[in-house]
Parts: structure tokens; C-alpha cells; sequence
């Protein structure tokens, strides 16, 4: 088994949450350090903004403290690692007390990636980032690679665009997901801005991993000039009666909405007193005597 491959651990549903929007923020704090344009520096004040909201709902804080998730750094890691024990794929839950410091930190090690961790204020978001650590795919994980330093939070702005903040959203990124479930019901322009863009996305289904499958190739189109199959004798076909007959049968035909329908041939047929018309393998033909029946 490759060691890229996440571990079979199932957390609960609401772990997952919170460790996806904890994910989602430290994306955005990683996009606010290499910002080189004010624009982009506002993109992740925003995103930072709005994935806090989303984090307090998630975890129902009624009285912000203003710590949020973040990458822990390198002096710290190592004050938690101590009694952690290196191994191929690994997360560890301890709490920062013995160190003088408050909140709790997550250490581990994802091959590919290396030291792994986070600093986070609640016990809850740690367990729930221990989860996602060891059942995530390394491609999601990058953001809580080791810092050299401690990270520095910005100063978020108390008034946002909330309604722009979910229209920003990749729809395609679990953790998109994760935030804008924390977001519905907090007012009625968010939520049309949360149907609009996540139109037809279930956003209470599982937060499922799914692999990448090839496209399935299209139908191969048959030539147009390919020769038909050879018709077969009509007297070998058709019973006795109908040998004379040597008009060949005529393709059918799908008409198009509105055409009229075509008229159907005329058949010859013969009237026989006391059974009706009757119809006849050949042309109609003159009687030869006008004695009745």
C-alpha cells in the first residue's frame, strides 16, 4: 500500500466539519503571506473573515475569543513532540498547559510533506484535525506543513461582504462545502448567494474523498458508407402467393413533427359477397362474366 494513501479511519460527521473549515482557514492565512497585491491580501482578509464566522457556528461560539486555527511552528512542534514517537503516517493530540501556553496542538507526520501540525484553541478542532491529518490525501494537507515561526493572524475586518465571500467559493473544494453549511440562516442575501452558487450540491451529504476516474469514452460512430447486407430472395422469404409480386419492400421512415402523412399504396383487392373486400396477391381484374355469385 502506498504511503500517499489516506489511513482507513472514518471520523464522525462533525469532525469533519470542523477540520475542514479549520483547513479552509489555514489555506487563507497561507494566501494572506504570499500576497503581493493589496487586491490579494483583501481576497484573504475576506476568506479569513468569513471561514471565522463559519468556524464559531460550527463549534456554537456565542463570544468570539479571536483565536483561530493556524500552522503550528517549528519551536512549538517540538515542545509537543517529545513524547511522540516518529512513524510513517502519524497525529498526535496534546495540550500546550505543561508549556505555559493555552489551546491544545497537533503533531504528526504525513510522508510527502513532512512535519505536520496545528495550533488550535479548543480540544474539539484538534481531534477533529488529528482525523483529518490521517485520512485526508497529502495534496490537501500542504497547509499545515511546520512554519519556521509562529504565524501572525491579521487584523480581520468587523464588517464584510458575506453574500461575495460565498459567490468566491470553489465549489469543488470540500472545504468550500464545510464553511458555507456553517453560513445558512444568518441572513436571506447570503442565503440566495449559498443556492445560487452551490445550486444542485447537497451540502448535508458526507464529506467524501472521491477518486478521480478517467472520462468514459465516447461511442465510436459507425461509417455512414458502410455497405448494407445483401437482401434475400423474395421467394425464399415470402409465401407462394406473394412470389409474383416484385415490388421490394419499402424502408420505413421516421417523419419529421408536422409533415403530413404520406399516402398508402393502393392494394387491389376483390369484393366477395358476404366476406367484404378481399385482398389479392395481384392486379384487379375485369370479370369476365357479369353472372352473380
Amino acid at each position: 500500500m502506498s504511503t500517499d494513501y489516506p489511513l482507513m479511519t472514518l471520523p464522525s460527521y462533525e469532525l469533519y466539519q470542523l477540520a475542514h473549515i479549520a483547513t479552509f482557514l489555514a489555506e487563507a492565512l497561507a494566501r494572506h503571506r504570499r500576497a503581493g497585491h493589496r487586491s490579494e491580501r483583501d481576497a484573504a482578509l475576506r476568506d479569513l473573515a468569513g471561514g471565522r464566522t463559519a468556524y464559531e457556528n460550527a463549534l456554537g461560539v456565542t463570544t468570539p475569543s479571536g483565536q483561530l486555527p493556524g500552522p503550528i511552528d517549528t519551536a512549538t512542534y517540538r515542545s509537543a513532540s517529545v513524547m511522540v514517537e516518529q512513524g510513517p503516517r502519524e497525529a498526535h493530540v496534546v495540550s500546550l498547559e505543561a508549556t505555559g501556553r493555552s489551546g491544545w496542538a497537533v503533531v504528526g507526520r504525513v510522508p510527502g510533506i513532512g512535519p505536520v501540525g496545528a495550533v488550535v484553541p479548543d480540544e474539539a478542532t484538534a481531534n477533529a484535525l488529528r482525523q483529518h491529518l490521517l485520512t485526508q490525501p497529502v495534496g490537501e494537507l500542504a497547509s499545515w506543513a511546520v512554519r519556521d515561526r509562529p504565524v501572525r493572524m491579521p487584523k480581520l475586518p468587523r464588517r464584510f461582504d458575506l453574500a461575495a465571500f460565498v459567490e468566491n467559493l470553489d465549489l469543488r473544494r470540500l472545504s468550500s462545502r464545510a464553511v458555507v453549511r456553517h453560513l445558512r440562516g444568518l441572513d436571506r442575501r447570503t442565503d440566495a448567494a449559498i443556492r445560487g452558487r452551490f445550486a444542485g450540491i447537497d451540502l448535508d451529504a458526507p464529506l467524501v474523498v472521491a477518486p478521480s476516474t478517467s472520462q468514459p469514452a465516447s461511442p465510436t460512430t459507425q461509417p455512414t458508407d458502410t455497405p448494407a447486407a445483401a437482401p434475400t430472395s423474395t421467394a425464399a422469404a415470402e409465401p407462394a402467393p406473394r412470389a409474383r409480386s416484385s415490388r421490394p419492400p419499402a424502408p420505413r421512415q421516421r417523419r419529421p413533427t408536422g409533415q403530413e402523412k404520406p399516402s398508402r399504396p393502393v392494394v387491389a383487392s376483390r369484393h366477395v359477397c358476404g366476406l367484404g373486400a378481399q385482398v389479392t396477391s395481384g392486379a384487379a381484374k375485369a370479370p369476365t362474366t357479369n353472372a352473380g355469385p
